[in-house]
């Protein structure tokens, strides 16, 4: 084997490593940003049930701008409640929510839901 020989070997298999670490780092980068995906959609969810959870009345008095620490990044809640409204059927009331939560480590990729939550009636037919 001739030292000519040997460079371009060496110089093939650092081409070679060189290719494989790009390809490692931008796998990397895809996971991290899967990962903060889930906890921010989980985030979401769990502020979602906590809404479906609460007393009709205390919505306005508990639903407020927040946030918590998942793993390494924080997200930001936020509601906007609409006033009472009426079903189409008029025999409901109900509240228009927009819930968004906003990863602080990206700012511009929030996610945001909306949900009815509507009034238990006083009365149930199926009650009577």
């Amino acid at each position: 084997m001739t030292l000519i020989e040997v460079i371009v070997a060496c110089t093939l298999l650092a081409i070679t490593f060189t290719s494989l670490t790009a390809v490692s780092v931008k796998l990397a980068a895809r996971n991290r940003t899967n990962a903060y995906t889930e906890q921010r959609t989980a985030t979401l969810f769990e502020q979602v049930n906590r809404v479906e959870s609460m007393a009709y009345d205390s919505l306005t008095k508990y639903l407020v701008t927040d946030s918590v620490q998942v793993g390494q990044g924080y997200y930001v809640w936020q509601y906007v409640i609409d006033t009472d409204s009426l079903s189409p059927s008029g025999r409901q009331r109900y509240k228009k929510i927009t819930l968004t939560v906003t990863p602080r480590l990206d700012p511009t990729q929030p996610q945001t839901q909306t949900i009815r939550r509507y009034k238990s009636p006083f009365s149930n037919p199926l009650n009577n």
